[in-house]
């Protein structure tokens, strides 16, 4: 690695200190012990070539800084962060130890898929894909995830140049620009990532640590890693990547354009009726509702004053006639707009789902497009966290076999480091070896969205070091909801329910921010359409 002298004599200071050394030329080595910053021994030794440094007491002369250090835990977790980077960027024989357990060995001879399989055991050799591109100037490569296996968040993507650790915002944001529309929103795909430069085309004292560097042309290396990791995917995925160019997009501004308007939604008896559930068998998101919650807060909603009318069939339309552009015109503020007030003894119908992930509502002035993920996601968070806080916890449900999770060390630390915290969210679960034995979860949480949902806490976890408890605990608590809401492409039932409970609480968005449901009036309709 090398040895920085002015880092050694600063840790030296604040520490107890042996260090042993030997050169291969030498028959033996020599031990120094520092105190303090002073040197109380120096003697030869017998010793292997290499060098061993050992740091033991940290702040032991400093108290007012020793009590800033955070539980033995935490501060191993940041050192196993530091030993990951460490494996990725040399090939040599390493092996780290902590509390007497081996955490990594890794060989000289291991590649880079390898040592990503050690450190993120959640993979898979298929969910990576290696990256190469060299010419005079640049040299770009590492490994990526396939796009359907990432993260919520961008903890599994390092860069380094020059084989020096960086953290760059601006390349994670190109990474996933590589990928394109093949990656699902909120998805952070797995990336380790090599770029190698002329030492003066890159700028590296630029801050303290050498954390952040400047390029001489970061809009080169931004394009070429942005067409690295895009060509390398249209090789090695299903998906297919097609740009559109400007010349190959209709006009639509001629006097003569036209559209043709099929599959709309009719009252006419003579087409056939429209049926939403197209034979797909239906799960009740609400069956085992008051199980779970123990509570009689469904039954009140469901006298509530809303009024759901289903009665009326409505059919499939297929005209054949081509309407006319001519002489329409479109206004801008005539558009589908956030909900900011809600009337709770509004009349409502249920028209349909379309999109495969949109209830369609008629109101008593407007038409409503609710979001049924975010609407049941909001709808869970209000009674989980009614829940935790007058109960002191969620409920959890014993397993009858357990379920084992594999997680990387840093992840496992974290899980561990807040045993407690998670047994507020109903997950009971214990150490192993390497892996995590969840024992008992909330009885909403499915089995298999466990593993999922574990490893997203993990993650808020992770980013919230400086956030209140009650703060963590309510982000967690929106994860839960939004692993275990209803989602796109499920074919849910008790949707009348759900409304029912929006309406009468008046929520708006989901436990995220994203609005729950838009509006457009018939007034602004009929001007659409010229009946004004």
């Amino acid at each position: 690695f090398g040895f920085r002298g002015e880092a050694l004599s600063s840790i030296s200071r604040v520490s107890r200190m042996k260090m042993t050394s030997k050169p291969p030329e030498k028959e033996v080595g020599t031990m120094l012990e520092i105190l303090g910053g002073k040197i109380i021994e120096k003697k030869r030794v017998n010793s292997s070539n290499g060098t061993k440094i050992e740091i033991m007491d940290l702040f032991f002369n400093i108290p007012a800084r020793r009590k800033f250090l955070k539980s033995d835990s935490a501060e191993g977790r940041y050192v196993t962060e530091i030993i990951e980077k460490f494996a990725f960027t040399n090939n040599i024989n390493l092996t780290y130890i902590r509390d007497n357990k081996e955490i990594y060995k890794f060989s000289s001879d291991m590649d880079l898929i390898t040592k990503c399989l050690k450190i993120y055991p959640e993979l898979k050799r298929d969910d990576l894909i290696e990256i190469e591109y060299n010419d005079s100037v640049y040299k770009i490569s590492g490994v990526i995830s396939q796009p359907k296996v990432g993260r919520n968040n961008r903890t599994a993507q390092h860069f380094f140049v020059n084989n020096r650790y960086i953290k760059a915002a601006s390349l994670y944001s190109v990474l996933e620009k590589g990928y394109g529309e093949m990656l699902e929103k909120s998805v952070h795909p797995y990336g380790i990532i090599f770029i190698e430069i002329p030492s003066n085309m890159v700028d590296v004292n630029v801050h303290p640590q050498k954390l952040e560097v400047k390029f001489t042309d970061e809009q080169k290396i931004a394009s070429l890693l942005k067409k690295v990791v895009r060509e390398v995917l249209k090789e090695n995925t299903h998906f297919t990547m097609e740009f559109i160019s400007s010349n190959d997009i209709p006009a639509t501004n001629n006097e003569n354009s036209s559209f043709s308007v099929q599959n709309l939604y009719s009252k006419n008896e003579d087409s056939q009726k429209v049926n939403f559930s197209q034979n797909t068998p239906k799960t009740d998101y609400f069956e085992h509702t008051d199980e779970f919650f123990n509570n009689s807060e469904i039954e009140d909603l469901q006298e509530g004053n809303i009024h759901f009318d289903n009665d009326n069939n409505y059919r499939l339309y297929e005209p054949s006639k081509t309407f006319d552009f001519k002489g329409f015109e479109y206004q801008k503020n005539q558009t589908f707009t956030p909900v900011e007030k809600i009337n709770s003894f509004e009349k409502l119908s249920i028209l349909g789902i379309v999109a495969e992930r949109y209830l369609v509502v008629e109101g008593e002035d407007k038409l409503l497009l609710v979001d049924f993920h975010a609407a049941h996601e909001r709808y869970i968070y209000e009674i989980l966290k009614e829940n935790l806080y007058e109960k002191g916890g969620l409920t959890s449900d014993l397993l009858l076999n357990p379920l084992k999770i594999s997680l990387d060390e840093v992840r496992k630390g974290i899980i561990l480091e807040n045993k407690d915290h998670l047994e507020k969210l109903g997950i009971k679960l214990e150490e192993e070896g390497k892996e995590i034995i969840v024992k008992g979860l909330p009885s909403l949480v499915k089995i298999d969205d466990a593993e999922r949902l574990i490893f997203e806490i993990a993650d808020d976890l992770r980013i919230s070091n400086f956030d209140q408890q009650s703060n963590i605990l309510d982000k967690n608590l929106a994860t839960m909801a939004c692993r275990t809401a209803v989602k796109t492409k499920d074919n849910p039932t008790g949707m009348e329910t759900l409304l029912n409970n929006i309406f009468e609480k008046k929520l708006l968005t989901c436990p995220h921010g994203r609005p729950i449901m838009i509006q457009i009036t018939f007034k602004t309709l009929d001007k659409y359409f010229g009946r004004t």
